[in-house]
């Protein structure tokens, strides 16, 4: 069993039968150049579903919302030839902030439930005599819920723009 699939990390070849300009075309049809701010009750809706930049045969994207979600992907991708077919070899990620923000987050939290078991393991005997107490619970279910709020919200997120990018590409995943 790989760790990898317990992490807000994706990784994946979408390989299609579409020529290597047309799936530039496709995805450069699809990216606006990436804005410092968007406010969608200031400005117009944005008419394409994605934000970034597109570099050659690289592009850097995120999907653009009409909400706010710190869990949006960041995604990359390299465009190549393959046999006959063309490869795009998409990584996706959190942001770098949140990356940042969780692993302190569930660190600090999760250093507290390792005292707090290894508390709990010398004193077996008080815990037995004075009885189990509710409260000691709450820094678990902080880590469950830290963790499950990163994993579940990216995952959501990175499975509409998994199946955008097949739909648009007429792909399919290899890997």
């Amino acid at each position: 069993m790989s760790l990898k699939k317990f992490l807000p990390f994706e990784d994946y070849i979408l390989t299609t039968t579409l020529p290597l300009r047309e799936v530039q075309a496709r995805l450069a049809e699809n990216i606006e150049p990436k804005k410092a701010f968007r406010f969608s009750f200031f400005s117009r809706h944005s008419t394409k579903p994605y934000e970034g930049e597109m570099l050659g045969y690289s592009f850097s994207i995120s999907r653009i919302i009409s909400y706010r979600n710190s869990f949006l992907p960041a995604i990359t991708g390299n465009i190549s030839a393959f046999v006959g077919q063309t490869q795009i070899h998409v990584k996706m990620k959190p942001v770098l902030l949140v990356i940042i923000f969780m692993s302190f987050w569930l660190g600090v939290v999760g250093l507290v439930c390792i005292g707090m078991l290894i508390a709990g393991i010398f004193q077996i005997k008080q815990i037995l005599h004075d009885g189990f107490s509710p409260m000691m619970l709450i820094p678990f279910a902080m880590f469950t819920f830290g963790y499950s709020l990163l994993y579940f919200a990216f995952k959501a997120e990175s499975k509409k723009s998994r199946e955008f990018l097949a739909a648009l590409l007429n792909g399919h995943e290899t890997i």
